[in-house]
């Protein structure tokens, strides 16, 4: 018997084709040959690629690893002051409008606080733009740790304790092995939301072509610069980057749903 399409169902594939697919298509639809050319001949371009790999990188191991941390007080340590701090400041990066993160970052690490490291502190530096996406990528990083420490069997650690191992010795044997592609998913995930940073790493980083430019910053100064069919070839490259981290994700993600149904 054919299935009469619900209410929900015939509002949400119209809005969905429209808000979402369509604007993506409308960034393939308008490349041209010539835009094509004229990014990849663009030695900006790589400079921008080779600076957004090597920044959202290191964002991302930063984030993971300040992760570990957070993921430590999330198992023995949910009652202290600190961890009851850091839980409600974790998201905050989220809710920030990402100017004023940019500022904020800014104002601690530029010329007045910093100024023992540079003429401009460590503003306008690709470590800038590093800690500019570490800032915003972190809670997600965070919350995928917490998440997954959440689901690990708290007897084991009781064992271990047992067997006289310390809190901090027994998350390191026992708890982070098997965080391995929790670890993994984090990476992915900070990797992927520092690609998209561009708000505070203008602020902070800056947007110095060759030195701090990434390819958010690269795009919005094509647009600039009133060179579109080059813009919308770097952009088309941006979502091509992006699928191939969802799908990443996803597979990541399947494997882990897996064995976690799997029988003990």
């Amino acid at each position: 018997m054919h299935k009469k399409p619900s209410t929900i169902e015939i509002l949400f594939i119209p809005a969905f084709f429209l808000l979402i697919l369509y604007p993506i298509c409308a960034i393939l639809f308008h490349l041209t040959p010539e835009g094509i050319v004229s990014t990849i001949s663009d030695p900006l371009f790589w400079s921008s690629f080779k600076n957004t790999l090597i920044t959202a990188f290191g964002a991302a191991i930063l984030a993971t690893l300040l992760a570990l941390g957070f993921g430590y007080y999330h198992m023995f340590n949910r009652d202290s002051i600190m961890y009851r701090i850091a839980d409600l400041f974790n998201d905050l990066p989220i809710a920030l409008p990402h100017t004023v993160a940019g500022l904020a970052l800014l104002l601690a690490f530029g010329r007045k606080a910093f100024g023992f490291a540079g003429s401009t502190g460590l503003a306008f530096t690709v470590l800038a733009v590093t800690l500019a996406m570490f800032f915003v990528s972190y809670p997600l990083a965070a919350r995928t740790i917490a998440s997954s420490v959440d689901e690990i069997d708290r007897e084991i650690i009781d064992v271990a304790r047992t067997l006289g191992d310390s809190e901090g010795k027994a998350y390191v044997r026992i708890v982070l092995p098997l965080l391995g592609e929790s670890l993994i998913s984090s990476m992915v995930l900070c990797f992927s939301r520092s690609l998209s940073e561009f708000a505070a790493v203008i602020m902070f980083g800056g947007n110095v072509p060759g030195m701090t430019q990434v390819l958010a910053s690269y795009v919005f100064t094509k647009v600039e610069e009133g060179q579109i069919d080059a813009a919308v070839s770097a952009s088309a490259f941006c979502i091509l980057l992006s699928i191939m981290l969802v799908i990443i994700l996803r597979i990541l993600t399947r494997r882990r749903h897996v064995r976690g149904r799997k029988p003990a």
